[in-house]
């Protein structure tokens, strides 16, 4: 880690398999438990994390986890659902986000870095020059410019230090996530803190350059991921095992 310091990542889980009963965007592979295996890549090519702590929301489908020795697994009792189901108060998401928080904060890395399931993205020390560039913030979010929130939530950097007064701030908010999305909520949370919104591309912007030295994407079409996988020097046999599977 760039200047000694350190960080933890977490993410959340859940696959099943199915169909889903809302809206989605990208393609089945960004759901898929072969994604985890592409999500992992990047995490051992492009990041140095002390600890990565995967939050499991009861799901019937799990990846193959690798033997990692930095990789913990916290399950849930249940699947609390997406945001836009109104399932619970707080969506899976924001339980897996407050869970993952507190972990990265009680386990004394200097920063704890959310990195969402379905997240691909490319360029060594990803996380260290986002730090670098902004030594002062307190949350590091890439910009919400061209998606309909104020910022994004694929890749979140968190002082750890900030953590205990970030989750009470998110915890006061009185609407449930079906109301208030979390994007939203992680901005009014910030209030008061140093949040810096980063130009980091592309999250869910569109279209996507694959030339630039650092980059994510969401929602990934089954062609981005293809061309995202050529990128990498590996050819398209992940996304198309999973084409197939949902053909079947």
């Amino acid at each position: 880690m760039m200047n000694g310091l350190s960080y933890s990542v977490v993410t959340g889980w859940y696959a099943d398999h199915k169909t889903r009963t809302y809206a989605t965007r990208g393609d089945e592979f960004v759901r898929s438990a072969e994604c985890f295996d592409l999500w992992y890549h990047c995490i051992k090519a492009f990041t140095a994390p002390e600890s990565i702590l995967i939050i499991d929301s009861a799901s019937p489908v799990m990846p193959a986890i690798p033997d990692d020795p930095r990789i913990s697994i916290m399950r849930l009792k249940q699947n609390f659902g997406h945001a836009v189901q109104g399932v619970s108060h707080l969506s899976g998401w924001s339980k897996a986000l407050l869970s993952g928080l507190m972990y990265g904060f009680a386990n004394g890395s200097d920063y704890t870095v959310l990195i969402e399931q379905g997240s691909l993205f490319y360029g060594r020390d990803i996380i260290e020059r986002q730090i670098a560039a902004f030594p002062d913030a307190d949350i590091i979010a890439p910009d919400g410019r061209g998606t309909p929130q104020p910022l994004q939530t694929g890749i979140m950097i968190f002082r750890s230090a900030i953590i205990p007064d970030f989750i009470a701030a998110y915890c006061r908010i009185a609407a449930g996530d079906k109301s208030l999305s979390p994007e939203v909520k992680c901005a009014v949370a910030a209030r008061g803190m140093n949040l810096v919104l980063s130009p980091l591309p592309h999250g869910r912007r569109r279209p996507l350059d694959m030339s630039a030295e650092h980059f994510f994407f969401r929602h990934g079409t089954t062609e981005e991921i293809r061309a995202f996988t050529r990128h990498l020097g590996f050819g398209g046999h992940l996304v198309d095992s999973v084409l197939l599977r949902e053909a079947s």
